[in-house]
């Protein structure tokens, strides 16, 4: 048998040959697990009814600026300062897309609060400081609510809201974010 064996010359290129022939069942299961991943995701998706209905976009105001910084330490009260919605005002008709509604808080010797937002008793927003600006707003009375909470105190909460008429337009496209 080690004779044998001695007299069979294995070369590199028969190796590559065996090695070729061993790898064709992995690329076809691979393709084949593939094609069946690809057709469960098909059979998943189902088509969403079209329905011809405005959507609100609501985008946070940046001025360029960084979020407001207001002290977090020791020094500052626990507790939601004075805050107020400075635009629009109370029962004031409103024709501009889109609506950016200015939150005022700018206290210093309050620690800092984040808001949380709904139009038309809608869903809440994510808790945030910076003023948002809504697009696609609905025509007619809106009831837009502002939760502001302290980011120190617990339980530290204060709920405003502001009723306002919107008159305008809705744009033809809606805003793309920047890429930098």
């Amino acid at each position: 048998m080690k004779r044998f064996i001695k007299k069979i010359k294995i070369g590199k290129h028969h190796l590559d040959w065996v090695a070729g022939l061993l790898s064709i069942p992995v690329l076809l299961t691979v393709i084949i697990l593939n094609l069946n991943n690809l057709n469960s995701q098909k059979k998943n998706t189902s088509t969403p009814e079209s329905k011809s209905t405005e959507r609100v976009i609501v985008v946070p105001e940046n001025n360029g600026t960084k979020n407001q910084s207001l002290p977090t330490n020791s020094l500052c009260k626990k507790e939601v300062g004075p805050v107020s919605i400075a635009f629009p005002k109370e029962g004031e008709t409103v024709t501009d897309n889109p609506v950016c509604i200015n939150i005022e808080y700018n206290d210093q010797s309050y620690c800092s609060v984040v808001w949380s937002y709904r139009i038309n008793n809608g869903s809440w927003s994510e808790f945030s400081n910076n003023s948002p600006c809504i697009y696609n707003t609905p025509a007619g009375d809106v009831k837009f609510e502002l939760r502001v909470q302290s980011t120190v105190a617990q339980n530290q909460e204060k709920t405003l809201t502001r009723n306002f008429n919107y008159q305008g337009s809705s744009p033809t496209s809606t805003p793309s974010a920047a890429i930098n």
